[in-house]
């Protein structure tokens, strides 16, 4: 049996376009303020399209929610966490599951 999870084409951002231009955006800052952090965040969550990468920014959203800046580098790895969550549940788009 083959389990394939298609990523339906959209004219939207996907998770990994706005994580692109939110690195565009920081890129050489020290600090972010969080209304920018967490709007980003909700643009990831709702472009996601599995539940693994929603579960994920979920998770981490709650760390950016309260104050003014956070700084870029916690950011920054707050994207990353997001993106290896992308590559990993892309990972199994193809995979064979033997009865």
């Amino acid at each position: 049996m083959t389990v394939t999870k298609p990523i339906p084409s959209s004219a939207y951002p996907t998770v990994a376009a706005t994580i692109e231009q939110a690195r565009d955006r920081i890129d050489g800052e020290d600090y972010v303020p969080v209304a920018d952090c967490v709007d980003t965040l909700l643009d990831c969550f709702n472009a996601a399209v599995r539940p693994d990468v929603k579960d994920v920014v979920q998770h981490i959203l709650p760390a950016f929610s309260n104050g003014n800046v956070r700084k870029a580098e916690d950011f920054s790895a707050a994207l990353d966490e997001i993106q290896v969550a992308l590559q990993v549940d892309a990972a199994f788009d193809e995979v064979d599951l033997e009865d």
